[in-house]
């Protein structure tokens, strides 16, 4: 743990000198979040297979953070910066990530049964063979975002968009398609959809 002094020193070298706090103030963390920022802020980026259950990382800068096979289970990430972050095979189940930034990340594998996405930005974000089963993606933009093998059943995704998404052997029976934006997603003979879903009408391309 870094005391007050190596904080203030390091608060200056990262902010160009200006006397800005190392970690917003206004923002409660959880026991153990203080720590991960600051040692994010010293250039550290490999938090693989930590135990993050229940953690609060609220609009926390993680950019191209690490955390393969982490367990953020019921983790609060609301609003938090995780363009290119590394969450591959990360448990992430009943996690708030709500308007978070998952811009180019990895989340293939990952677990997020029961997590709150709504709004999140997983432009380009790989999800291949992810557990989004009852997942709320509401308003989420997954243009070209990778989900083929992923499970999508019981999932809310009212208003998200998949353009460009591949959905190739992807599992989305029991999800709530109504209102989705899946013009040009992709599809392929293993995607599983509910009977009578009609993909071509939704301008749905087929791959293979």
């Amino acid at each position: 743990m870094l005391d007050r002094h190596e904080r203030a020193r390091l608060s200056l070298i990262i902010n160009g000198g200006k006397r800005l706090p190392l970690i917003r103030r206004d923002i409660m963390f959880s026991s153990g979040a203080t720590e991960l920022l600051e040692r994010y802020a010293t250039g550290v980026r490999d938090f693989s297979r930590a135990n993050l259950r229940a953690i609060v990382l609220k609009q926390a800068n993680l950019r191209g953070i690490n955390l393969q096979d982490a367990d953020l289970g019921d983790a609060n990430l609301l609003n938090a910066d995780l363009m290119e972050a590394d969450l591959s095979s990360a448990n992430l189940s009943h996690a708030s990530l709500q308007k978070a930034d998952l811009t180019q990340a990895n989340l293939e594998s990952a677990t997020l049964h029961k997590a709150d996405m709504r709004e999140a930005k997983l432009h380009g974000t790989r999800l291949c063979g992810a557990d989004l089963r009852e997942v709320n993606l509401s308003n989420a933009d997954l243009r070209d975002a990778d989900l083929k093998g992923a499970t999508l059943s019981g999932a809310d995704l009212l208003h998200a968009s998949f353009y460009r998404a591949n959905l190739g052997g992807a599992d989305l029976r029991g999800a709530d398609l109504f209102q989705v934006h899946l013009k040009d997603a992709y599809f392929d003979d293993k995607t599983q959809f509910d009977p009578g879903f009609d993909p071509i009408a939704l301008k749905m391309q087929r791959s293979g």
